[in-house]
């Protein structure tokens, strides 16, 4: 006995785990021989012997250490970048989701499964804070709105490359799923790491990459087949070579004729994907993806509406070449180039005019709500009780268009690791052109930028830097942005941030010169000031992750059309305000089963503008709730899901009858999937359920219950 207590005082093994930036990590398992211990708020641990222990965490990649029985054993983890809980684009380097100080939603290689749809979209009606609006089905442009921020606020990149029109416009209907790897879904401004777009969130998507291990190529060919004649294909490779080549290539396709005339929606996408490691320091990779697309646009259908002859063909490619270079264990860097082009014509040659009426209800108030009844012959002289009539004689003129911009960056950016975290510094060079009034114009942006990220303490983190933006058409803006995160017991995690964030005017708004309307070159961008708190938990051994989350935007100087004098012009003469409350949740209910909701409490108000009768209204398509839930059972070879989202009414306006409030709606989904073998596997899923008749903008029917089916193979 007394020989054991000698062996075991003098023979017991002391470590500490630490992260990529030497901080200590609490809460890692260690699991050694037959026993298992986590370490404490110092990363500490002790075992009474030597073995090969396995050190696992949420967010860290797994670690396999051999622990010696004499000094302390330094254990140091590395980030799991394919995890959900690990973030890039919040600070500019990998970090833990709770450690970022920013809200953050991350979608990873499982949710770009077929089983859950053709479009990005889908996955970002989840998250909560944003809000997706559709005017139509398949192929209806679709804008995303974050935090109360405008339709052209969150900035859009593909492997750091800007996917947005100069100024912040993006119709999100054109993102598949098809290529990509991981996206991470930023809210709150972050002009500080990203310039003047990134005033309300940023979404950036990762395209998927070979292996250079991998000298057999693997692929997977999916096909599905659904309701209103539409078919989706898609197919793709990746492997790589000699232990230095990677490359991934993808190609899909989804076409459907819709649920009405005029509605058929095709687009052809494809990706590329090549690295090549000089070394282990150095590596140079390149990225492609192009879209080309068709839409009919048959309009406002709820009201009967149809425009049999509109269409849009729209065309898209961007290329990056990216270098990633290691100098030592401190200090790495990498500088990108990059390429956006955008071109979209929309053609229109016959005009119409309709004579059409509808019964319409009125809440009487300050500012009178106007609710759709129904629609009524246009003879109809005697409204139902508590409506009135509202006729209106439409004409749909042909109004063609043509749209092109472009856009060429440069950026340089440095990462300093040191003890505690990571300094990232940067410099980036825009050249935004376009035609617009049939003239080539273009503009260009420089900025500079630097951004830290501190553990000051084991249970304190401090995250915040500063941009200085030079504009040729605003001239000089200063982002600013800073956070702190508190680690409490029990894996919580309080998070305090402050942000200012910008966005530039449109290309349109500064070069116009047509005989109504000319564009105005002295705009200055419009401001996001954005203030923060969070609180994130872990409850139940992990099987419970929960998340809110309460912010305050205020929006000034924002840009809008000024009627008061000919030609009309932009200027910035609005403001307005946004605040609000997001939840979420996670649970695993059991080994196979999980539930995941979101819910947000939205407050909008117009506070300044030079139309009186907008003032002290909510800011268009902006529901005051929202939420979504659904359930996963994952039993062996098969993943059955269900869920649906609730959008409440909002303020909107139809142009038609003058109604201005739209109803709320629900929309149910179901689908799963099944393994037949290791390479066939089958899907079905089914949209809107329950068959809901409903407008995402009023006027503009949502598409019906449809559901579709197919198979994937891999090899």
């Amino acid at each position: 006995m007394i020989t054991t207590l000698f062996l075991l005082f003098f023979f017991d093994v002391h470590g500490v785990v630490s992260d990529p930036s030497g901080r200590p990590v609490e809460g890692a398992q260690i699991a050694c021989g037959g026993e298992t211990k986590t370490t404490d708020a110092r990363g500490s641990f002790d075992f009474p012997r030597v073995c090969d222990a396995i050190i696992t965490k949420p967010g860290f990649a797994e670690k396999r250490s051999a622990l010696a029985d004499s000094g302390d054993n330094s254990v140091k983890l590395d980030l799991a970048t394919a995890s959900d809980r690990v973030v890039v684009t919040a600070t500019g380097a990998p970090v833990a989701v709770e450690e970022s100080g920013v809200a953050t939603d991350v979608f990873t290689t499982k949710d770009f499964e077929p089983a859950r749809g053709v479009f990005v979209q889908n996955l970002l009606r989840d998250v909560p804070g944003l809000s997706v609006v559709q005017t139509g089905r398949n192929g209806a442009i679709t804008s995303v709105f974050a935090r109360g921020g405008e339709s052209d606020a969150a900035l859009v990149l593909l492997d750091g490359v800007p996917l947005t029109e100069p100024g912040g416009g993006l119709d999100f209907v054109h993102l598949t799923s098809a290529g990509l790897q991981r996206m991470e879904v930023i809210r709150g401004p972050e002009s500080v790491l990203f310039g003047a777009e990134a005033s309300s969130a940023v979404i950036q998507m990762f395209t998927e990459r070979g292996d250079p291990e991998a000298s057999r190529p693997h692929g997977s060919a999916a096909y599905e087949r659904g309701s209103f004649s539409t078919d989706h294909w898609t197919g793709g490779l990746n492997g790589g070579f000699a232990n230095r080549l990677d490359y991934a290539f993808t190609a899909d396709q989804f076409r459907t004729t819709g649920q009405f005339p005029n509605d058929a929606f095709r687009i052809t996408s494809g990706t590329a994907n090549i690295g090549f490691r000089f070394s282990d320091a150095t590596q140079l990779r390149a990225v492609y993806r192009t879209f080309d697309s068709y839409t009919g646009a048959p309009g406002q259908v709820a009201y009967g509406l149809i425009n049999f002859d509109a269409n849009e063909k729209a065309r898209d490619a961007a290329v990056s070449v990216r270098l990633d270079d290691r100098r030592g264990t401190r200090f790495s860097q990498r500088g990108q180039f990059g390429y956006h082009r955008y071109r979209d014509r929309f053609s229109d040659e016959v005009s119409e005019s309709y004579n059409i009426a509808a019964l319409v209800r009125t809440v009487p108030g300050v500012h009178p709500r106007v609710y759709f009844v129904r629609q009524v012959p246009p003879s109809t002289t005697v409204p139902d009780p508590g409506t009135t009539i509202a006729a209106y004689s439409f004409p749909l003129d042909a109004f063609p268009g043509l749209t092109v911009t472009d856009r060429t960056s440069a950026n340089y950016q440095g990462t300093v690791t040191h003890r505690g975290g990571a300094l990232v510094f940067g410099y980036d060079f825009e050249r935004q052109a376009g035609i617009i009034s049939a003239t080539d114009v273009e503009r260009h942006n420089n900025g500079g930028y630097v951004h830290e990220q501190y553990a000051l303490t084991s249970r304190i983190f401090l995250t915040g830097g500063a941009r200085l933006e030079h504009s040729s058409t605003f001239g000089n803006k200063f982002a600013p942005r800073a956070a702190v995160t508190f680690r409490l017991p029990t894996e919580t995690y309080l998070r305090v941030s402050a942000g200012r964030g910008i966005k530039e005017p449109a290309l349109i708004e500064n070069f116009a010169h047509e005989t109504f309307f000319v564009g105005n070159p002295r705009l200055k961008p419009e401001k996001t000031d954005s203030f923060e708190a969070g609180l994130f938990r872990e409850w139940l051994g992990r099987r419970l992750r929960t998340e809110v989350s309460y912010f305050r935007n205020r929006f000034t100087d924002r840009i809008e059309f000024d009627f008061s004098n000919f030609p009309g012009t932009w200027r910035n003469i609005d403001q307005s305000w946004a605040r609000g409350v997001e939840l979420s949740g996670t649970a695993r209910l059991m080994r196979f089963a999980s539930v995941h909701a979101a819910y947000t409490k939205l407050y909008t108000r117009i506070t300044s503008t030079t139309s009186l009768d907008q003032l002290g209204l909510e800011l268009l398509r902006r529901p005051r709730n929202s939420g979504s839930i659904s359930l996963e059972l994952a039993p062996r070879r098969w993943t059955l899901f269900a869920g649906g989202r609730f959008v409440g009414e909002r303020q909107d306006n139809d142009f038609v009858f003058g109604v201005n409030r739209n109803p709320a709606y629900n929309a149910v989904f179901a689908g799963g999937s099944f393994r037949a073998t290791r390479n066939v596997e089958l899907h079905v899923r089914v949209d809107n359920a329950l068959d809901e008749r409903y407008q995402e903008v009023l006027g503009y029917t949502a598409l019906g219950r449809n559901a579709a089916g197919g198979i994937k193979l891999t090899w």
